[in-house]
């Protein structure tokens, strides 16, 4: 492809990922009206949200292994189509029941397009300038979505409904669907062989249980959680078990066991906390205690989105002159800054004074972050195992978004009580983002780590080239 053909299909395959993410959040915004509309309890309404981060969060590591096995054009086609007709199912959805089973669709289609999505950013750009300036725009996406749903959800549930919400993906997906399908000509699947279908459901149902879990955690730690945390690591052990001894396994287990896979979604799954943190209980603050509306503090999170657009997408460029490891130390530096300032939110504080400053920095952080975290995890991977490294990727932003999100809203609830009045909310959202100045912390610990394994693994390869010399 030409260096024009190559930015059209990264744009075009940035567009597809942007509408799977902001899809993630955007009904968070819309579900008052959702639950008004059709008469649905608090905690049934949740299912809106619910279907499809397990559909989404559960199934992509699983989707990853079949735009491997399958292709990923292939892959990547069949989700977009399901995504498109649940999206309109959502959208004409005349009670609950439809619209749950309609954003679980949404979900399953979406975890086929996201890793399959990524595999074709990572095979496309060779290792280097190239790749990684394409993993900038593609963090930059994932950076700017998630802030940018705010926006988005408050707009049109205020000026057209929640069903718009679901109907403004129909056009975006067939434009998508119809770029692709110009854009990707050939799609030879990357490795040969048949599906391990007991590697697959094992594998789908370990990651479906612990997304359940860490997603219900954040409404409260009881039973439930316990019993989706056990079980998914009982079937984790069977999975592996059964995945040493299979001839053809689902997972190669040995490249679980390589450091830029470890290090990187790790990296991947803290940043994503962090930034959840900050770009949800800044929504929290600014609708609970400020009293704005969700037109007016969506508006609010646009410069953010602006600034992680911009700084996002230099992130390539910024990997070539200082380093993958500095950009990460950097990133989690803004991360623990901006977070900090977050955390002296108070009761009679403003938008411009209490908000802006914090989430502004600790989203640059987070913008700085995906792009470089990305980059371990899928540096010297084979193409054959590129749809997995992807899924795993997604996975973890996932994962770590939502175990975010629960671990800090147990915090804040501890501190604000069950019946909170403004001190009380705005005490646990202080409080929330001080704990939450751990995840940067920890991000630096790993960073730190990933250099010495770095520096372990290179003289290791000294070592053997001189014995070999001698």
């Amino acid at each position: 492809m030409t260096r024009g053909s190559d930015r059209l299909l990264l744009g075009v395959l940035g567009a597809a990922q942007f509408m799977l993410i902001v899809d993630t959040v955007v009904v968070i915004v819309a579900l008052p009206t959702i639950q008004a509309e059709f008469g649905l309890d608090p905690a049934v309404a949740q299912w809106t949200v619910t279907a499809y981060v397990l559909a989404y969060g559960g199934f992509m590591i699983t989707a990853g292994r079949i735009a491997d096995l399958f292709g990923a054009k292939r892959t990547l086609l069949a989700g977009l189509a399901l995504f498109t007709i649940a999206s309109a199912a959502c959208a004409l959805a005349p009670g609950g029941a439809v619209l749950f089973a309609a954003r679980a669709l949404q979900g399953l289609g979406a975890a086929l397009v996201s890793p399959a999505a990524l595999t074709l950013v990572t095979t496309s750009f060779a290792e280097g300038d190239a790749r990684n300036r394409a993993l900038g725009f593609w963090g930059a996406i994932g950076s700017a979505g998630a802030v940018a749903a705010n926006l988005l959800g408050g707009v049109l549930t205020d000026l057209g409904g929640w069903r718009w919400v679901f109907l403004v993906n129909v056009p975006v997906g067939l434009l998508v669907l119809a770029a692709v399908t110009r854009l990707v000509r050939s799609d030879t699947p990357r490795r040969h062989g048949r599906v391990d279908v007991i590697g697959a459901c094992l594998l789908t149902g370990t990651t479906v249980l612990l997304t359940a879990g860490v997603t219900q955690a954040a409404h409260g730690w009881g039973g439930a959680v316990a019993v989706c945390l056990l079980v998914s690591g009982v079937l984790l052990a069977v999975f592996v078990r059964v995945e040493t001894r299979a001839a053809e396994p689902m997972v190669r287990l040995s490249l679980l066991r390589d450091p830029n896979v470890g290090y990187g979604n790790l990296l991947v799954v803290l940043n994503a906390g962090a930034a959840m943190v900050a770009s949800m209980f800044s929504m929290q603050y600014m609708q609970g205690v400020l009293g704005m509306g969700p037109m007016a503090a969506g508006l609010g999170s646009l410069p953010v989105t602006v600034a992680i657009l911009i700084v996002a997408s230099r992130t390539g460029a910024l990997v070539a002159r200082f380093g993958v490891l500095r950009l990460l130390a950097a990133s989690a530096v803004l991360l623990a800054f901006g977070t900090g300032l977050l955390s002296t939110v108070a009761v009679g504080g403003g938008y411009w004074t209490h908000v802006l400053p914090g989430l502004l920095i600790s989203g640059i952080g987070a913008g700085l972050s995906y792009a470089p975290a990305m980059i371990v995890a899928t540096t010297g991977i084979s193409h054959g195992d590129q749809g997995l490294a992807s899924g795993l990727v997604n996975t973890s932003m996932q994962l770590g978004g939502a175990l975010g999100l629960a671990v800090f809203t147990a915090v804040a609830a501890s501190v604000a009580g069950s019946n909170p009045g403004l001190t009380e909310l705005t005490g646990g959202y202080q409080a929330a983002f001080r704990w939450a100045l751990l995840l940067p912390a920890a991000v630096l610990v790993a960073v730190a780590a990933l250099g010495v394994s770095r520096r372990g693994h290179k003289t290791e390869a000294r070592t053997s080239v001189e014995e070999a010399v001698q």
